[in-house]
């Protein structure tokens, strides 16, 4: 009862008291059987079976028929049916409950009634007790039995941490089971957005002739910039070293307009700066253009105000005019390195071979052109960087001597601050780390007749410290002859046809001698089946239903082949029929300058050669004997060497390509590229240290006030040195 407030209360009894209206007044005892009936608890037992002692009840006064179908509410009555419908079948009797208010509904559970005692003889039921109740005995149980089972099911208060442990758990095990759904639910898929296509290569010709017109410009352009750029040095000079006249100390227009037009000459010279940095921007890049165009402006407006309102400070316009023409000289670099790679990849239709890049290093194939212009054209890592560390540069500069002026009280020196620290950050190395070395690498390459495809195409060429090397390429064409041969109880034309056979069927160095002599004799080439290379160092297969097999001496032992016992010949090919041998050809190899000056490269550069040779005769030990050294190859097996040397002859990506034969050109380009990008990574690596430096210290300089410490000639000087690592290692790129 304690849920209830007062009013509930209140109503609940003056509903209570209505159904109590027209019951009788004084205590009537009514049977089970009737309170069953009355309120639908069961089944009511018919008039005949009651006993005749029990007292009927007063039935309440007839109501009107429209008072009938109207039970009173918040009662729990049997609703008002017609006439047919109140007494239907015992076993199909079904009543409608009205809800008590506030009380839960719940549907109620099938009792099985229990089964009728018999009564004792001499009781009867109305002598029982508890068997016969008054009215208001049965409304205030039924009042209080609903009350405390409303109380019972009245949910106990949840403490706060226990709701929200269980709204986070019930939370989870939503998510978790919408991420199950999600799991199952098979999406469609998204239509690949189309890239777009890529523009298809010039022709080589109109590459190089473009590149060759490029070239002759940007050579013009670099002439008629310097001189105004030498004149800006000059007058640098001159007024830190030089007795200048007294005029030109005593009149600021003469000492900053002096600069600044020499300094407006070289920007306005410079279009081809201007130009390429627009370009660059639309495609998403910053080059050092951009920080060139800035240190300009600054320089051209100190020169402007120091002009108008007089200053003693010289401003910095030699180091924005070297500037200038640092980044029109890489242009140049850019292009030059470009024409000679282009020029040399149009000496001819494809070239006879190209360096691509294979699991077992750097593979020298089959040549073609496709794709070796665009890898040309690809921007180099020292050009990525300047995309990030250009405006960054920029940006600090520009903090910085906003924070020096207005921190120091500087405010009418900002714009010979800001160009101090400017000047300071953007070091003249900044367009040359990239361009200077690869233009160097291309100009030794073109004396040996390779060009490598920009610092993309070095990049993949090296990018393995291995080498495959062929029997060409250790020993090329002129360096393999015939010192003789001997044959055994057969005939010179069937041994010669026999061993011109199997060697066209190896594809050995050995096909030209042996065809030279086949076709002085007279014979042809046979028909071979079950061709097939062994481990041990030689090859055969069946000629005619015999078995025919050719290698080396180590290998007619492994077959139990007999040999002479006094054998000289060290490097000799062995022919043997049905286990029999029928001839010894005597080979001779020859050590080549050039190969031996390229092994000697590699063993320098720390490249690995991996041998893919053919020959029975080519091993570690021949080339320790010809070339007079531990070269210390990898020879790998049988059917890796016959794998790696089948790549020789399929088509590989052009990153270089090579018009020469020999090991030499293929060794340069390897080695050349190794030394491009370690040139590239150390020189952008010091610039930027030199930049980090530069900036330090002229916002310290300029922080203290020493401005005297600044002068334009020191900061000539500290330019030129953070420029001379670069020069070096361009230079250490074509001597190896």
């Amino acid at each position: 009862m304690r849920n209830y407030s007062d009013d509930q209360l209140g109503q609940l009894l003056s509903e209570t008291g209505r159904l109590l209206e027209g019951a009788p007044t004084v205590e009537e005892t009514f049977s089970l059987d009737d309170i069953l009936a009355e309120f639908g608890q069961g089944a009511a037992q018919p008039a005949q079976n009651r006993p005749a002692t029990a007292v009927p009840a007063e039935e309440p006064p007839a109501l009107p028929e429209e008072k009938l179908a109207e039970p009173v509410a918040g009662t729990p009555v049997k609703e008002v049916l017609p006439e047919a419908e109140q007494n239907p079948a015992p076993e199909h009797r079904q009543e409608k409950v009205v809800a008590f208010p506030g009380v839960r509904r719940e549907e109620p559970e099938p009792v099985q009634e229990p089964a009728p005692e018999e009564p004792e003889s001499g009781d009867s039921e109305e002598d029982s007790p508890g068997q016969s109740m008054s009215l208001e005995e049965i409304m205030n149980q039924t009042v209080s039995s609903v009350l405390d089972e409303d109380d019972v099911l009245l949910d106990e208060e949840v403490p706060l941490k226990k709701r929200l442990q269980m709204g986070l758990s019930g939370g989870l095990d939503t998510l978790r089971q919408w991420a199950d759904r999600l799991k199952q639910v098979k999406r469609p898929a998204r239509p690949a957005k189309p890239k777009p296509p890529e523009e298809p290569e010039p022709d080589m010709e109109q590459a190089a002739l473009e590149s060759k017109r490029c070239c002759s410009k940007l050579h013009r352009h670099l002439l008629w910039l310097l001189i105004p750029v030498v004149l800006l040095v000059a007058v640098t000079v001159a007024d830190a070293l030089a007795p200048l006249p007294t005029i030109w100390w005593e009149m600021s227009l003469l000492r900053c307009g002096v600069p600044g037009g020499l300094l407006l000459i070289a920007a306005l010279l410079a279009l081809d700066v201007w130009r390429e940095m627009a370009l660059r921007m639309r495609r998403g890049q910053v080059t050092t253009g951009l920080g060139a165009g800035v240190l300009t402006l600054v320089c051209l407006g100190d020169c402007v105000y120091g002009a108008v309102n007089g200053t003693e400070l010289f401003p910095f316009a030699a180091l924005a005019g070297l500037l200038l023409l640092a980044c029109q000289y890489g242009l140049l670099l850019e292009n030059s390195a470009k024409r000679e790679a282009f020029r040399l990849a149009d000496l001819g239709g494809a070239p006879p071979f190209v360096v691509s890049v294979t699991a077992a290093g750097a593979c020298k194939q089959q040549g073609k052109l496709e794709g070796f212009y665009r890898t040309a054209c690809r921007q180099d890592p020292a050009g990525r960087w300047q995309t990030v560390l250009v405006p960054m540069l920029t940006a600090t500069a520009t903090v910085l001597a906003g924070v020096v002026c207005l921190s120091g009280g500087y405010e009418e020196n900002l714009l010979w601050v800001w160009s101090a620290i400017l000047s300071a950050s953007l070091p003249l190395s900044l367009p040359l780390t990239g361009t200077l070395p690869l233009n160097r690498v291309s100009r030794r390459l073109a004396k040996s007749g390779s060009a490598v495809a920009g610092y993309q195409g070095a990049r993949s060429v090296s990018a393995s410290k291995r080498m495959v090397l062929t029997d060409n390429d250790l020993f090329p064409p002129g360096t393999v002859s015939l010192n003789g041969m001997k044959i055994y109880g057969e005939e010179i034309g069937r041994v010669l046809s026999y061993a011109a056979t199997v060697a066209r069927a190896a594809d050995s160095q050995l096909v030209p001698l042996l065809e030279q002599l086949l076709t002085a004799e007279g014979g042809c080439h046979l028909p071979i089946q079950d061709f097939q290379f062994f481990e041990e160092g030689g090859c055969g297969g069946t000629i005619r239903g015999e078995t025919v097999i050719m290698g080396s001496a180590y290998f007619m032992k492994k077959r139990k082949v007999a040999l002479p016992r006094e054998l000289k010949v060290k490097t000799g090919v062995f022919l043997a029929v049905d286990g029999q041998l029928i001839a010894i050809f005597a080979i001779q190899y020859h050590a080549s300058r050039n190969v031996d000056w390229a092994l000697r490269l590699l063993r320098r550069s720390r490249i690995q050669p991996v041998l893919a040779v053919r020959g029975s005769n080519i091993t570690p030990g021949l080339l320790r004997q010809k070339f007079g050294r531990d070269i210390k190859p990898i020879y790998p097996d049988v059917s890796a060497r016959l794998a790696l040397s089948g790549l020789s002859r399929e088509m590989g990506s052009p990153n270089a390509i090579i018009y020469r034969e020999g090991l030499m050109p293929f060794a340069e380009t390897v080695i050349g590229s190794r030394r491009l990008l370690r040139a590239v990574r150390w020189g952008t690596i010091l610039c930027y240290v030199g930049a980090l430096i530069g900036l330090l210290l002229t916002y310290y300089l300029t922080g203290v006030g020493a401005f005297d410490a600044l002068s334009p000639l020191r900061m000539l000087v500290f330019a030129a040195l953070w420029l001379l690592p670069t020069a070096l290692l361009s230079g250490m790129v074509r001597h190896y």
